[in-house]
């Protein structure tokens, strides 16, 4: 076929018209054409301070939708035992009644811009982002400042969230990893700082009253204590109007800091008469600005794992060490994969696992195996190369999309005000050694470990073998 016949194929009205033509000949031959200069910007961060201490972080955009939002430097780390879970029901409150307008009036002025709205409350940060048309940016940024600003906790509001308050600690062990990772923080950190629960008990709910909320938002939610960031909008315009929403609020006294991270390791184990048992083993990890922290996102990709049956294919994260030497060795396991959790100046690095009763004492043998295998094991220079190319190419696809980026630009700069880019990033990975991943793992492995066992418990070494094992 000539380069006439397959452009005429390209645009003809009627494929009854078009002649064979093989699949592996491409029906275009010419390149197009590249975009106007100017037309799509180019992905550059900027950030600007605002004179009341606000600092707004942005990446624009050629998409017509853009997604705005905060990020306060306060958390369940920051909580007391007066005051613990205020932050989880801060989530659940965002962007219902504020000084401004009625919970009703919210809805319906979101409703009217077609914007979708979110809120995540965690151990250092929460974050409060808003989702629609560039063109809304304004009236996005003055719905984001009343909800961190403004908050009213109207009483009939706060008894509804509390109800659901009460019913999501209920659901917590129907999300094992959410469950197993949540009670390693509170052993590690013996219930201090870090150990502080993400969600209080259910009896306790009766404390986060309006006044409680109110101070613990007097005391965090400052200027100079919160980041702006958006991904979409001109930077310059967002300033604008970012001071319009922001700028008359005063800097406020300095945030107090939070308890310093005092990891210790520690046992926790609770009956349940689930049909299997949830077994984890963690160590102390790394914080966001530790030199090892790079090379300790390739150890967790290296280590891997999952479930025993994978929904994502064929080949799906086969050749972690986790699959080859558990899932794939022994059928009575029914998961085995790493997690990695992350704080300003201390971290959690462990395995979840999970097994039948009658098994769980193999597999908990098994992964601390595993786990003590990382500093005795040299690491092949083949799958610290795997490791490696995966995270690369996991931390760019991510990133393609906006709420993750937007995640990405406003954490960064809340934790250590300023953005590294993908591509230092991804030079940092290339530059990981199997020596740096030996000399981190021995690192982690002297740190005492953390044992957390949900379902039947009969049949889990003790904690002192756990760590004579571990060592």
């Amino acid at each position: 076929a000539t380069p006439a016949l397959r452009r005429a194929a390209w645009g003809a009205p009627d494929l009854s018209q078009i002649p064979g033509v093989p699949l592996n000949v491409p029906l275009y031959d010419e390149t197009p054409a590249p975009a106007p200069e100017g037309l799509i910007p180019n992905p550059v961060t900027r950030m600007t301070t605002l004179p009341n201490g606000l600092k707004v972080v942005s990446q624009a955009d050629a998409t017509p939708v853009a997604t705005v939002g905060v990020v306060v430097n306060t958390g369940s780390r920051y909580e007391t035992a007066e005051n613990s879970g205020a932050s989880y029901m801060l989530q659940l409150m965002a962007f219902t009644s504020t000084a401004s307008r009625t919970h009703f009036k919210m809805v319906r002025d979101l409703e009217s811009m077609g914007a979708q709205t979110a809120a995540s409350a965690g151990r250092e940060q929460i974050t409060y982002t808003v989702s629609g048309l560039k063109a809304n940016v304004k009236d996005m940024l003055d719905v984001v400042a009343e909800t961190t600003l403004e908050g009213s906790f109207v009483e009939w509001e706060l008894d509804e969230k509390k109800a659901f308050y009460a019913e999501e600690v209920k659901d917590l062990a129907a999300n094992p990893l959410q469950y197993v990772t949540e009670k390693c923080h509170v052993a590690a950190y013996a219930g201090q700082g870090l150990g502080m629960p993400l969600m209080c008990a259910p009896g306790k709910l009766g404390k986060l009253t309006a006044p409680v909320l109110g101070q613990f938002m007097e005391t965090y939610f400052s200027p100079a204590n919160m980041v702006l960031a958006a991904v979409g909008p001109d930077h310059d315009e967002l300033c604008k109007a970012a001071e319009a929403a922001f700028g008359t609020v005063p800097a406020g006294s300095a945030a107090p800091p939070p308890p310093k991270a005092a990891y210790t390791g520690g046992d926790f184990r609770e009956v349940s008469d689930s049909e299997v048992t949830h077994f984890g083993l963690a160590v102390e990890g790394v914080g966001w600005n530790d030199p090892d922290f790079v090379p300790l996102c390739v150890l967790n990709m290296l280590m891997g794992g999952g479930a025993s049956f994978s929904a994502g294919g064929p080949g799906k994260g086969m050749f972690s060490r986790l699959y080859l030497n558990v899932l794939n060795k022994y059928p009575y396991a029914l998961n085995a994969a790493v997690f990695n959790s992350v704080h300003s100046d201390s971290g959690i690095f462990g395995v979840h696992g999970t097994a039948e009763p009658a098994h769980v004492g193999s597999l908990a043998t098994v992964l601390v195996e595993e786990l003590a295998a990382m500093g005795s094991k040299p690491f092949s220079g083949e799958e610290v190369s795997r490791a490696k190319n995966q995270l690369t190419s996991s931390l760019f696809m991510n990133l393609e999309s906006s709420a993750i980026l937007w995640e990405d630009l406003g954490r960064q700069v809340a934790t250590s005000g300023k953005r590294t880019s993908p591509e230092d990033l991804a030079k940092q990975i290339a530059a990981v050694t199997p020596e740096k991943l030996s000399e981190v793992a021995k690192r982690l492995l002297k740190s005492p470990p953390t044992v957390v066992v949900y379902g039947d418990t009969t049949a889990v070494p003790r904690y002192d073998l756990i760590a004579k094992n571990l060592a």
